[in-house]
């Protein structure tokens, strides 16, 4: 991209911990180009993102890792869930590794994702996605030019994981990267595979399927589940809620009181030393972990599904990995997920099904982590002591990945 420097993006030191180990590139790439032209804006727009790379990251894999929402912010995945960095104090500040960080095993990288999430500030708000569509065009264009200034990671697979709404997002940015791969010019990805957790793909399907999980476990009784089904039959987005104030427990994850408090990072990303780091020239203070902006402009197709995206994209023989925590009781738990599995169509989803459950364990001899069905190009994997957010509860999803993907 013209006028662009690509050392003015090295990070070199953090503060709270000093000079970085590896290669690392953060800042802001534009959301216009050849795939979301520029008069798609009143402004100049940019997504922020956080590249870090492996030990030899110009010969690395690299993981996209993108959280829900709609509208909530990436940066839940890098301090709290599989990122490079924990935050032990904001105030000081202190910053440790993450020891099974997924930086050890591939180049890892987040965008701040639709545009008005946290510190991927708009210059104008008539240019916040208006539909996920819409915003996926804008990560894909983001994605592309980050891309073409990093020639050396350019022929590398990239691999899309994320949780929660990323099943929307996930699925439509796959589809933008296969659909741009097959035009005669512009910058091909070669996308490996893509790994839906706890996933936010057939709303409706899924949020169907909350008393029976809730009724599994205790949570209520049968009599309470006949109620809930007829009172919410009409209004299931709100049956969850409805599940969670008769059970009193934190539904994210079911064996836990609740989430990890997000305040120390917005603490430490509003410091001025960090947004010099990381190349932030706004001093606009952080005051939400999501944009209430995007939230309300997905709200209308917040519930529509995307089977036939993933039905498409295993088509066209992409790889997909289907994850699911056990805990996780909201209404992305493995029941709804079975429910919407059970319904997809095509070869991949045929020989899929034709697949018996294993155990997964990372060595023989080594205890159980869940249960898998492989069946190639589609896999489902149900994770043991995990929730909604898995990837924190169960570090050992890395290895998974590496084993089934192949890296």
């Amino acid at each position: 991209m013209k006028g662009y420097s690509l050392n003015k993006d090295q990070l070199i030191t953090l503060p709270g911990f000093g000079e970085v180990k590896q290669t690392q590139f953060a800042g802001y790439v534009p959301i216009t180009g050849d795939v979301y032209p520029s008069n798609n804006c009143k402004k100049n727009e940019s997504l922020f993102y956080w590249f870090v790379g492996t030990q030899d990251y110009a010969n690395s894999p690299t993981i996209i890792w993108t959280n829900g929402g709609p509208g909530s912010s990436s940066f839940w995945g890098f301090f709290l869930e599989n990122g490079p960095y924990e935050i032990t104090s904001a105030s000081k500040p202190e910053l440790k590794e993450r020891e099974q960080g997924w930086n050890n095993h591939a180049n890892y990288m987040i965008f701040e994702h639709p545009l008005s999430v946290m510190l991927s500030f708009d210059v104008d708000e008539n240019d916040i996605p208006a539909t996920v569509e819409e915003g996926i065009q804008q990560y894909y264009q983001a994605l592309i030019n980050f891309i073409e200034l990093h020639p050396e990671i350019a022929n590398n697979p990239i691999i899309l994981a994320g949780e929660s709404y990323a099943g929307t997002y996930l699925p439509l940015l796959s589809k933008a990267i296969l659909d741009g791969n097959e035009k005669n010019n512009g910058t091909k990805l070669d996308l490996k595979a893509t790994v839906l957790l706890d996933a936010w793909v057939d709303p409706y399907t899924q949020m169907g399927q909350d008393s029976n999980y809730a009724y599994m476990h205790g949570m209520i009784s049968a009599k309470e589940k006949q109620h809930l089904d007829d009172k919410f039959q009409y209004n299931l987005p709100a049956i969850n809620d409805a599940i969670q104030r008769v059970s009193g427990l934190y539904m994210t994850n079911v064996a836990q009181l609740a989430d990890p408090a997000f305040s120390p990072i917005m603490e430490y990303l509003n410091r001025p030393d960090v947004r010099a780091a990381i190349h932030v020239d706004s001093t606009k203070p952080l005051t939400s972990s999501w944009s209430e902006a995007v939230s309300n402009n997905y709200k209308f197709g917040v519930n529509d599904s995307y089977v036939h995206v993933v039905e498409e994209l295993l088509r066209r023989n992409l790889q997909i990995l289907v994850i699911s925590g056990l805990n996780d009781a909201k209404d992305c738990n493995f029941l709804g997920t079975e429910k919407w599995l059970e319904g997809l169509q095509g070869e991949a989803a045929e020989k899929f099904h034709e697949t018996s459950t294993q155990q997964w364990r990372l060595n023989s001899g080594m205890p159980v982590l869940g249960y898998i069905q492989d069946g190639g190009l589609l896999s489902w994997t149900k994770v043991l002591n995990a929730g909604h957010m898995a990837v924190r509860d169960q570090p050992a999803i890395i290895n998974l990945l590496k084993k089934l993907i192949g890296f």
